[in-house]
């Protein structure tokens, strides 16, 4: 299995709505494609960073059973 968790904004807009779900693990799974499934796309896809077992991946990282994997957005202001 696969712990993904999203920050509550992502949540809000994501196909779970949940800020933690297991998904089930499969050989080639990708950070890119857990945010595809997630219903992310295009800019918005492009906008999150992701975190897995705590070091920051690249969106093509393939994942490994028991991985955490941490969906998170910058925002900037001023």
């Amino acid at each position: 299995m696969i712990t993904l968790k999203m920050t509550a904004l992502l949540a809000k807009r994501a196909r779970s709505k949940a800020q933690e779900v297991e998904v089930e693990f499969r050989p080639g799974l990708s950070v890119e494609q857990l945010i595809a499934a997630e219903g992310f796309e295009g800019a918005d896809a492009e906008a999150i960073t992701a975190v897995v077992n705590g070091e920051t991946a690249p969106v093509g990282h393939a994942l490994s059973d028991g991985d955490t994997v941490e969906l998170l957005v910058g925002i900037a202001g001023g």
